[in-house]
């Protein structure tokens, strides 16, 4: 584990004080914060069921990890690929470890770039092209399923799982393509339970009091990064220091405790009229934690017509189209950046690699940087865009993370889960549950032709067929 006094994650909020004076806002909020925090460690206040992950890192995720390793080593002697199937909580977080800890290219030469089973992914949509494409792709090797659901009745991933179970029963014959099928889910109901205690599929359980945008430290997340030969150890330990951090009695100060201090920067932005949050990440390996970011605060924020909307931009790539936005739009956002401090490639799991800019004889005007390290060319881009935007108006905030490791990935994870779940409870929402979420599933369903809901079906399809009457038709000319 790294040292405690040579690194450590930080959050500057310099740039968000000099476009709005936040100081004193802030200490005025801290008393709810500490408050929202001792609720979630004495597991009280609203959402209260669903509060188990705040001491599972602590109380049961070293032993969840040992039966992770137990059981990826047993699909590992089998599988050169195993496929996640999954949707927002039970697929984001392991998605974005896995593709922040790997190697960016290993699809190309998985031999080469990476020593254990890949991880595929499906059941986070309905799209043709994507699932077709991945039946394709599944030809090229010695496949597993691990079906990642709660209660197995969500939409998505049940019908991946019924065309990928196909796939395997036609490929391998019934009996071995069971043999190849895992599941995590509820551990005393539901239908993915029964279905792997019919037909024999080894099964991890998702506690019942953890919500699925909590669950990265869960069997959700541990046992398919333990597949890939991500350091689980690690990334527990980091989540386990974070926790000890966060919670310890005599650190409730804006100055020592980053989850408290980025709770409070959210909540006081929100109020004086900052609707928009981006996360500004610099590295197209943390695209997929910015995905487990949207969802984490989307859905415990928005509650009641209210919340702060999350949204995401890669840079410097999003400063050629997006930047003309963050520096003149409209004044309604801010803007929280992770900045990697020690940022460097390790191949083949080994030896790290800098990207030092070469002097090729280019008459190209960039003279000036021969030598330079990318990476510090790189911290000098989030520095002069931040003062950029914060000059403009917009409120800064910057995460500074020592390394991408599987130590801090699950620091830094679990300081936003409870910045979420303090932020939501001082501002006095329930930030563990998602009642919007089922809408959409209600008019799904019934337009499918679910055999309960024939009349809202009826009903459903009359609203759609009034509603059709303003559209703009293109021209098809004959060819």
């Amino acid at each position: 584990m790294p040292a405690a006094d040579s690194k450590r994650i930080a959050l500057d909020w310099t740039k968000a004080h000099d476009v709005f004076p936040l100081e004193r806002h802030l200490h005025d909020s801290m008393p709810h914060l500490v408050a929202a925090k001792k609720a979630l460690l004495n597991g009280s206040g609203k959402g209260s069921d669903f509060m188990g992950w705040v001491h599972f890192v602590e109380d049961h995720a070293p032993r969840v990890v040992n039966d992770a390793k137990n059981l990826a080593q047993r699909i590992a002697s089998h599988s050169d690929a195993l496929v996640v199937i999954g949707i927002g909580g039970s697929l984001l977080g392991t998605k974005a470890v896995y593709e922040a800890l790997t190697h960016s290219f290993a699809m190309a030469n998985p031999n080469q770039f990476q020593r254990r089973p890949v991880l595929l992914w499906a059941g986070h949509h309905v799209a043709t092209d994507e699932l077709s494409e991945l039946l394709d792709v599944l030809d090229q090797y010695s496949p597993s399923l691990l079906v990642v659901s709660k209660s197995g009745t969500t939409t998505e991933p049940a019908l991946a799982f019924r065309v990928l179970k196909q796939y395997l029963d036609d490929r391998f014959g019934a009996r071995e393509s069971a043999s190849r099928i895992f599941a995590i889910t509820d551990p005393e109901s539901g239908t993915l339970l029964k279905l792997s205690q019919t037909h024999g599929y080894p099964t991890m359980q998702i506690p019942r009091n953890v919500g699925g945008r909590y669950s990265i430290f869960t069997a959700v997340g541990l046992l398919p990064l333990a597949v890939a030969g991500v350091d689980v150890n690690e990334f527990v330990e980091g989540a386990r220091q974070a926790r000890a951090d966060t919670i310890n009695e005599k650190n409730e100060s804006l100055e020592t405790n980053p989850a408290l201090c980025y709770a409070a920067i959210r909540n006081s932005l929100y109020k004086e009229g900052y609707k928009v949050e981006s996360l500004c990440h610099w590295t197209p390996k943390l695209r997929g934690i910015a995905e487990w970011w949207k969802q984490l605060f989307g859905e415990s924020d928005a509650k009641g017509n209210t919340g702060l909307f999350p949204a995401s931009v890669q840079f410097t790539t999003d400063l050629h189209s997006m930047g003309q936005y963050f520096q003149e739009g409209e004044r309604h956002l801010f803007a929280t950046h992770i900045r990697v401090l020690d940022e460097s490639s390790l191949s083949r799991g080994s030896q790290k690699r800098k990207v030092r800019i070469p002097q090729p004889g280019l008459a190209d005007g960039f003279d000036y940087l021969t030598g330079h390290n990318l990476e510090q060319i790189q911290s000098e881009a989030i520095l002069g865009t931040s003062l950029a935007h914060a000059d403009g108006g917009v409120p800064t905030l910057i995460w500074d993370i020592p390394e991408i490791s599987a130590f801090w990935m699950g620091y830094w994870l679990y300081i936003n889960m409870f910045a979420c779940g303090a932020g939501g409870l001082a501002r006095g929402v329930n930030p563990f549950d998602q009642p919007g979420v089922e809408a959409y599933k209600v008019n799904m369903f019934a337009l499918l032709g679910k055999p309960d809901m024939a009349e809202q079906s009826v009903q459903i399809r009359a609203r759609l067929e009034r509603g059709q009457r303003l559209r703009s038709i293109g021209l098809i000319q004959n060819r």
